[in-house]
């Protein structure tokens, strides 16, 4: 290969103090008449900065040269002008100014040789983006700005990368405040026997080899700090975040989480922790609320904590059981939930069918979508064996246990407990034989403990209804379940009332597939739970423990209005009944 040097086209050329341009002409152009690339758009080189260096113009993935003279021209140009860079790819390599940097900037542009549209369209998308960045990167860019390039006073070696610190953010954390301090004061020592050991001339060699250890301090420059790290869920991304907010406290993460909460204790970032803990608790839903609440057991933080158990007593059956996060719920996170007297349901089947959710993805963890209901229904159907009765079903009694499957009445609910194949005969045959009992004895129940065995019904009041209804059948008895604004205050009314089996309020068409009670009285114990969020945190109001005998007659048929003051929607109201003897 030889270089020509084109003295026409150099004639011509118009001078030009940072451009040069050359052609490299090779013995076996001839055989290769066929390419599409002219030589002037591939073989002509740009200088690059202000270096005597050459920016190969071509898409060669081997230019390292270019790349590296990018990067030092960008250090020796402005520092106060703020450029952007889109990347450092050779393909897309180009150097774009912004609008508000300096336009006498002596710097280059440095431009791939593409077709005139495909370069105005990489100008105007050259936008820098954090999100385009390494954690390192967006640590030192931002490190580098607020501090105006100034040399670090420290280096902090953790997870495999080299963080550059400066003495005056280094009081927001203490463990780095700790780890620099004794790092100085390791130096000064380390720094004073080795002048003392070059000073005394009656040393003996291997002294003297032992001095060599102090070669890593340097009295100019800046200190070594090494943190280990022993915890899984601090990862780049959280040190890095939790790095900046050192630099600018307005900093935010990608994600309010364990990551940021364990990397902000690991350094003893107290004010990032509370942070981070106020964040969590603003944020919890069927998507964080599991991992916010094993947080809060690793760290016990019982604030969090009971936020947690108490999202989950409202909203375990309503939203997080139509969640795939449903599968990182625990065992006795779950069990306790279930157990709870303040656990919100439409109705004692959508209990059970959020049990049953979280038992398929327990027997299925590699599913990343919960499946539709049949599809489960069909999955615990095509067993033979009682699920509860296997050698894997036996730790999943208690959960089916906590459960009040004799509040599931509906004929097509109860066709599905039998079809399923997760309870054992004897526990079917005790749920069908109490609703025989009962519906032959004009609707009593057995009631030992009314707390754990009445019949929960609930609705949902949000700020676009002034009145909240809902009709239920129970052993032949129709009430209908009331939830009302009074007016234009903040005060709601709660009520229960009888209704006639042909009562217009009825649907028809479910009455004629259910039982109903000629009975004209029938003596009933209900609960009225109102729970409502104020003030920050869920405010809870409860009617007590009420009997009363319900007879057909208008004065007769409906309970005591239970009215609250001061509530704000969503209100979530539970009905609870029972029929004593």
């Amino acid at each position: 290969m030889h270089i020509q040097w084109s003295q026409l086209y150099t004639r011509n050329m118009p001078f030009r103090p940072h451009t040069r341009s050359m052609f490299i002409a090779s013995h076996n152009s001839q055989k290769n008449s066929t390419r599409s690339v002219s030589a002037h758009s591939i073989c002509q080189r740009t200088q690059a900065g202000h270096t005597n260096r050459w920016q190969l113009a071509g898409a060669l993935g081997s230019d390292l040269l270019g790349q590296a003279q990018i990067q030092r021209s960008e250090e020796f140009g402005d520092k106060t002008a703020e450029r952007k860079i889109k990347s450092a790819d050779p393909m897309a390599l180009h150097w774009h100014e912004d609008a508000t940097s300096c336009p006498r900037s002596p710097l280059p542009r440095l431009v791939h040789p593409l077709s005139a549209s495909r370069r105005t369209r990489l100008c105007k998308d050259v936008t820098w983006s954090s999100k385009l960045d390494t954690p390192e990167e967006q640590f030192s860019i931002l490190s580098r700005r607020v501090t105006q390039n100034t040399k670090p006073d420290a280096v902090l070696e953790c997870l495999g990368v080299r963080w550059e610190l400066h003495c005056s953010v280094l009081s927001g954390s203490d463990t780095l405040s700790e780890l620099y301090t004794n790092s100085n004061r390791q130096r000064d020592v380390q720094l004073q026997e080795r002048a003392a050991f070059g000073r005394d001339s009656r040393v003996n060699r291997s002294q003297r080899e032992r001095g060599l250890v102090y070669r890593k301090w340097h009295p100019s420059g800046p200190l070594i700090l090494q943190l280990p790290v022993k915890d899984a869920s601090i990862n780049k991304e959280s040190l890095s975040f939790a790095l900046r907010t050192l630099y600018n406290p307005e900093e935010r993460p990608s994600e309010w989480g364990e990551a940021v909460l364990s990397t902000a204790a690991l350094l003893g970032m107290s004010v990032l922790f509370q942070k981070c803990l106020k964040e969590m608790l603003k944020n919890i839903s069927s998507a964080t609320v599991c991992s916010f609440h094993k947080v809060s057991c690793k760290f016990k933080e019982t604030i969090l904590q009971r936020a947690c158990e108490r999202w989950l007593e409202l909203f375990l059956v309503t939203e997080l059981s139509w969640h795939i996060k449903l599968k990182d719920l625990p065992f006795d996170l779950l069990l306790k939930t279930l157990l709870s007297p303040r656990l919100f349901t439409s109705n004692e089947y959508e209990v059970l069918r959020a049990v049953l959710n979280w038992l398929y993805l327990q027997l299925n963890p590699l599913r990343q979508t919960l499946p539709a209901h049949s599809t489960i229904i069909t999955f615990f159907s095509r067993e033979t064996a009682v699920f509860l009765e296997q050698p894997q079903g036996q730790k999943y009694i208690t959960i089916f246990q906590a459960l009040r499957m004799h509040g599931i009445t509906e004929r097509k609910h109860l066709q599905e407990l039998q079809n399923i194949g997760v309870l054992p005969e004897s526990w079917l045959l005790h749920i069908l034989s109490n609703h025989y009992h009962t519906l032959h004895s004009g609707g009593d129940m057995v009631v030992t403990d009314f707390a754990k065995q009445a019949i929960r019904f609930g609705m949902m009041f949000d700020r676009e209804q002034e009145c909240c209804t809902q009709t239920i059948s129970l052993y032949g008895f129709y009430f209908l379940l009331q939830a009302a604004k009074m007016g234009e205050s903040d005060t709601y009314s709660f009520s229960i009332e009888r209704l006639r089996h042909w009562d217009p309020a009825l649907c028809q068409s479910s009455t004629v597939s259910r039982p109903y009670s000629v009975r004209s009285d029938r003596s009933v114990r209900y609960h009225i739970t109102v729970q409502s969020y104020a003030n920050g945190e869920w405010q809870e109001h409860s009617s007590g423990s009420v009997n009363q005998e319900f007879g057909l007659c208008k004065r007769r048929g409906r309970s005591k209005p239970f009215q609250i003051e001061g509530l704000s929607p969503p209100i979530l109201v539970t009905f609870a009944l029972a029929f004593p003897f």
